[in-house]
């Protein structure tokens, strides 16, 4: 490697500098045909300028490798091409002994090389990983008068020697570096120039450099800043603004395939919904799992409509051809959805996107090809599960798979109860005497079997409101017919003991369903309500599932893996003797679940 690269420079150095400007632009070509790199580059670039189209980061993309295919070049050259570097200072500044901060924006090695023969200058460098390579560009680097660091004694003799020392903000961060934002995103930063720029009284002078054309350059010294006053992490963010103030005017100048954002602390996720509030309640339970790490949570969520019947299909033949040649494409997702939906998409970022059910299970997958993100499905989707990073399933549904988490029920993660609860109480003005709630659902099979039962069970329920002194909370479901509905106005509305019925199909309140349950001592459920029996059982509940109407498949299976936990009542629905049971459904799922995004993370 070191006597290649010597003979490359002694051939470069020889050539006309058109014939060195098509080598550059060759390298950076078959950089740029380097799919893991170029993989790492397009996220990097999506992650942050999540509002430009495809296109225009595509566009970034390729100038950037061709800009460093140049700068290979170029570091070889130097002496050859520094007159065409212009210096622009942004004040009266005298660089002798201060500290230059710069990012791997531009052609570095060209422009150390140019201030060391302006002013005596030191960088502080770590050692390549081809031992080879680094001794021949150390070599270069002392032939060009630049002195090199590698100790932070080193840096600080090269100071009091009146040396400007030069640092870069992107690289080199330590394992307990601040977390300090860059383009929205938490990013461990190197914070030596803070600490020495205190410790010996120097001003910090932000430098950017990026290419006119060609070998032409212009290297930016900005205006200093002064540490004194200011915490380490202040001085690091007015580092990063003006970074990203210059990368928005020149992105390409940018390494982007450099992994600035591989150990970043935040996550942006985007949640695809279906339109369901089941489903939907289901992602948000998983978002407030991801939400309790150690990672700086960001969320959007996106509603998914398609063109037409026939894209559905369409789609999940398309998430099942993708692969890693989608990301940047997304090509599909403009013909699948629509215009608002694609338009949403399309000015998104995620590291993870979550969806419920098999309806977007399709988008989910091909979005996430696209941005290189990771994606997790809940329940069952109709493409392989292979194709996703994380699939959540109930245990019911008797699924094994390396990527995929059995659950006991719906997914579900209490969240602001104090103030659902309060607001519950307050709007329908309840007593603090005991209470039980009831959910009814409605019928799957069998209309009169459900509406006899339901009559017979209500008749039970309020004799065991009377004899045991409770309280009666009503709510119906959107499923619940009108037939029902009739049935509970004309057998409970107006009973002493019933001081709340809601019926959701009229009017509905986020504040019901939790409100109603804290406030019980026991649920009654009607047994077809698998989302809502799983909810009772995550809040820590005593839940009676009452048998309305003859159940089959997955709901006698989902009944029969929960048996430990609930109490089942069936005709002729003798209240008095169910034994209420407490459930630990939700700490199990929960370790389950916590585990798995550990896993992904």
């Amino acid at each position: 490697m070191y006597r290649c690269a010597k003979f490359l420079r002694a051939i470069l150095m020889h050539l006309p500098l058109g014939v060195s400007l098509v080598f550059g632009k060759m390298i950076g070509f078959i950089l740029y045909y380097n799919g893991k790199k170029r993989r790492t580059a397009f996220k990097n670039i999506k992650l942050a300028f999540p509002d430009l189209s495809n296109k225009e980061l595509h566009r970034i993309l390729r100038k950037s490798f061709k800009n460093f295919g140049l700068s290979v070049v170029e570091s070889l050259i130097a002496p050859r091409i520094f007159q065409y570097v212009t210096l622009e200072r942004q004040s009266d500044n005298a660089q002798k002994g201060e500290i230059l901060v710069g990012i791997h924006s531009g052609s570095w090695e060209l422009y150390n090389c140019f201030l060391a023969n302006q002013f005596p200058y030191a960088i502080f460098a770590q050692e390549q990983r081809k031992k080879n390579l680094d001794v021949f560009l150390n070599e270069l680097r002392l032939k060009r008068n630049l002195g090199v660091c590698f100790s932070l004694k080193e840096v600080v003799r090269h100071l009091r020697a009146n040396f400007a020392i030069g640092l870069v903000a992107d690289h080199g961060a330590e394992k307990d570096a601040y977390l300090v934002e860059f383009f929205s995103h938490l990013v461990p930063t190197p914070k030596g120039a803070p600490y020495l720029a205190k410790k010996f009284h120097k001003k910090i002078y932000p430098c950017f450099g990026h290419r006119k054309k060609n070998f032409s350059h212009t290297l930016t010294i900005g205006s200093p800043i002064d540490v004194q006053g200011l915490s380490d992490e202040a001085v690091l963010r007015n580092l990063n603004v003006f970074y990203e103030d210059k990368l928005r005017t020149y992105p390409q100048e940018y390494l982007w395939y450099y992994k600035r954002f591989k150990r970043k602390r935040d996550l942006h996720i985007v949640v695809l919904s279906d339109g369901k509030i089941g489903h939907l309640k289901q992602s948000q339970a998983l978002l407030a799992f991801f939400s309790k790490t150690n990672y700086q949570v960001k969320s959007k969520t996106i509603e998914v409509r398609y063109r037409h019947k026939v894209t559905k299909v369409f789609s999940e033949v398309c998430a099942a051809l993708t692969g890693k040649g989608c990301l940047g494409c997304g090509k599909c997702l403009r013909v699948l959805v629509q215009r608002d939906t694609h338009r949403a998409l399309e000015a998104s970022y995620a590291d993870i996107v979550i969806s419920t059910g098999s309806y977007v299970a399709p988008i989910n997958r091909v979005f996430a090809s696209s941005i290189g993100a990771k994606a997790v499905v809940i329940l069952r989707p109709n493409i392989p599960f292979q194709k996703f990073d994380l699939v959540i399933l109930p245990e019911h549904d008797r699924t094994l798979a390396p990527n995929v988490v059995n659950i006991k029920g719906a997914l579900f993660y209490p969240r602001s109860l104090e103030d659902k609860v309060k607001a519950c109480r307050d709007f329908f003005g309840l007593s603090a005497e005991r209470k039980i709630s009831v959910f009814l659902g409605g019928t799957f099979s069998d209309e009169k079997e459900f509406q006899e039962s339901t009559k017979a069970f209500i008749s039970k329920l309020k004799e065991f409101s009377l004899k045991s002194n409770y309280k009666i909370l009503m709510s119906t479901s959107r499923r619940t017919s009108p037939h029902i509905e009739r049935l509970i106005e004309q057998t409970l509305e107006g009973f002493k003991n019933c001081e709340a019925i809601v019926y959701a199909n009229r009017a509905n309140y986020n504040f019901v369903f939790d409100g109603f349950v804290s406030l019980s001592d026991m649920v009654f459920i009607s047994s077809e309500s698998i989302s809502m029996i799983s909810e009772v059982l995550s809040l820590k509940k005593p839940c009676v599932c009452v048998s309305l109407e003859r159940l089959d498949g997955k709901y006698n299976v989902f009944l029969d893996s929960i048996k430990n936990d609930v109490s089942i009542l069936r005709r002729p629905y003798d209240i008095d003797l169910i034994e209420p049971k407490e459930s630990g459904m939700f700490d199990e799922n929960k370790k389950r679940v916590t585990k798995a995004i550990q896993a992904l993370l």
